[in-house]
């Protein structure tokens, strides 16, 4: 994800349909995790109002992009906002295993 937003490629819906792991077949079990469906990313090279307007999944969204100036396109989407939205992935993840399931 940092890799590709430096490179101009901003995500801008991280939610946890978004998100996929597996396990390596190696002595480890190492876990690796990809972020896909970029097919609403933004690009910053891009001059246009596409980078501002609301996208997102809305329960994993940045707070900033739900208040009024973010629902508005006037709030620019940042890296921490994406950041806030893995956080708010891993809350719901927590909360959806029980008793170790």
């Amino acid at each position: 994800h940092y890799a590709l937003w430096n490179a101009g490629i901003h995500h801008r819906d991280v939610r946890p349909a978004n998100l996929m792991y597996y396990r390596r077949d190696d002595r480890n079990g190492t876990v690796e995790g990809v972020l896909n469906d970029y097919d609403l990313a933004s690009l910053a090279s891009r001059n246009s109002s596409l980078g501002n307007e609301r996208i997102g999944t809305i329960p994993f969204m940045a707070i900033d992009l739900l208040k009024p100036d973010g629902q508005d396109g006037k709030l620019k989407h940042l890296y921490r906002h994406d950041m806030e939205s893995f956080i708010w992935v891993f809350v719901w993840i927590c909360f959806q295993y029980e008793g170790g399931k």
